[in-house]
This record gives structure tokens, sequence and C-alpha cells, in this order.
């Protein structure tokens, strides 16, 4: 047996241990990244009381037939006035096309990634079945915007998504 040759052997496999370290290094890294991304990122924002609000699932498709029922329809729109500022205007007619005057009508926006900046709106009559409100928004990015429409105890909700620039 040759003596010389043996540590020749031993110094070029050195490397082969360093390198599955290097390699769970790397997987480790990679994982306290991700796993300080998560963390930082988080909203908070969960869903209260998810069972209860799948079992009026029932009851809320019972109130979108009851809305379809009245024939009521909304046109909305949204005009930017300044930064952050803009007005909500909704044209609101009955089943033949006719003008809804008297109503009361308000507009409840909803941040829908983050809570605390919510806010409502009540809309004023402009007459001929039009209702408008001005709204100043804290933040720029989507809103969730939910109508409520109440006449002669008779009430439509709808929702619609905005973006604010």
């Amino acid at each position: 047996m040759n003596t010389a040759a043996l540590p020749a052997r031993v110094r070029r496999s050195r490397w082969i241990p360093w390198a599955f370290i290097g390699g769970f290094a790397i997987v480790l890294a990679a994982n306290a990244a991700m796993v300080t991304f998560a963390i930082t990122s988080f909203t908070g924002l969960t869903t209260t009381e998810p069972y209860t609000k799948g079992l009026r699932y029932n009851d809320q498709l019972r109130q979108s037939e009851a809305q379809q029922r009245l024939g009521w329809h909304i046109a909305s729109a949204y005009r930017k006035t300044g930064a952050l500022r803009g007005e909500i205007e909704l044209k609101l007619t009955d089943r033949a096309g006719a003008a809804l005057a008297g109503a009361t009508v308000t507009a409840r926006f909803e941040r829908p990634v983050e809570r605390g900046h919510d806010f409502t709106a009540t809309l004023q009559s402009l007459g001929g079945g039009r209702y408008a409100a001005a709204a100043e928004f804290p933040l720029r990015g989507a809103w969730d915007v939910r109508y409520r429409i109440a006449r002669d105890g008779a009430v439509l909700e709808a929702r619609e998504r905005l973006e604010i620039e």
C-alpha cells in the first residue's frame, strides 16, 4: 500500500462537508427572509365569526332576491375633484326607468385591506333621482363602497370598488 497517495485523496474531498453546510446555510437564510417578510407584511385583518357568516349565506341570497323584485336600478359615477377628494353620484330609477325621488341614500367607504380608515357619507338629493356626496379619502388605493338606499320601507343595498389615486 502506498501511504503517500492517501493524504492527497483526503485533501481532495475536504470540500464536500462544507458544500452541505453551505447548502443548508442558504436554505436557512432564505427561510429566515420569508418568515421576516410574512411577519412584517401581515395586516392583521381577519374575518370575524366566519362560521356564523357562512350560515347567514342563505339570508344574503334571500335579500338579493328581494332587491331584484324591487326592480330598482343604480347608475353610479365617481368624479375626482382633487388630491384624495372626489364626488360620488348615483342615479336611481325604477323598473320602468322613472326617477326614484324621496330616498335616503348612504355610502359606506371601506378599505378592503386595513381597518381604521372607514367612513360614511350621506348622499343629498339633486332632483330627478340623482343623489350626490363629496368624499375625502385618507389613503390612496382600493375602496369598497356599500350603498344603502331606503324608500317607503323598501331597502336596496349595492356595492362597488373604487380605485383612488
